[in-house]
């Protein structure tokens, strides 16, 4: 697998497929909460098969912040991030990552997710390997701007930071998950979003 030039979201297509397809075996014999424990260890044999662990020295990149699910780390060169996910905020199921990631790039194209491989993070937790474009931002967005933002992409607001259409919900669109580019464009970085229920 050519990781140097990978087709986009080739391999979250194939993980996601992977989980999708234990967690169908999984369903009729064990509980939801043993889901996300079945299907990482899909993950982690699919990861060992094809070669896909990612060594953050290979990537010469040097921490920047952590938040709640993601270490954050900035390239060479300045022109990605690294994200290493430990999928905290998929739940009992990993599927939902996978449908948030898919979305995330559905909706917010202009700073898509890739994901390339898989790592262990400072805790020891396994994780997604994910790059995304560094964004020069001139500032945060507006709560304002995000808001009519939304709206142009067909999203009704629930409040300042969560809005919903017929499918899905996007919460934690707050300002410093959003940044205004210097090229005057909105990038949303690091909202959440999951299917409607």
């Amino acid at each position: 697998m050519d990781r140097t030039y990978p087709p986009i979201n080739n391999l979250l297509e194939q993980a996601a497929h992977i989980v999708r397809s234990q967690k169908k075996a999984a369903r009729t014999l064990e509980p939801t909460e043993s889901y996300k424990r079945g299907e990482t260890e899909e993950l982690i044999k699919f990861a060992n098969a094809n070669g896909l662990w990612i060594s953050l020295s290979d990537l010469k990149v040097e921490f920047l912040s952590k938040g709640g699910e993601n270490e954050v780390y900035t390239g060479d060169n300045d022109d990605i991030v690294v994200k290493l996910n430990n999928f905290e905020y998929a739940g009992d199921d990993l599927e939902n990552f996978f449908i948030r990631i898919a979305a995330h790039n559905k909706f917010f194209s202009n700073v898509p997710y890739q994901m390339i491989g898989f790592a262990y993070n400072s805790q020891q937790e396994f994780c997604a390997v994910l790059i995304q474009p560094y964004i020069l931002a001139e500032r945060e967005a507006t709560e304002d701007e995000i808001a009519t933002h939304m709206q142009a992409l067909g999203f009704e607001m629930d409040y300042y930071d969560e809005y919903h259409n017929s499918d899905y919900e996007v919460f934690d669109a707050v300002p410093n998950n959003v940044l205004y580019g210097i090229d005057g464009d909105l990038y949303f970085i690091d909202t959440q979003i999951r299917l409607r229920s």
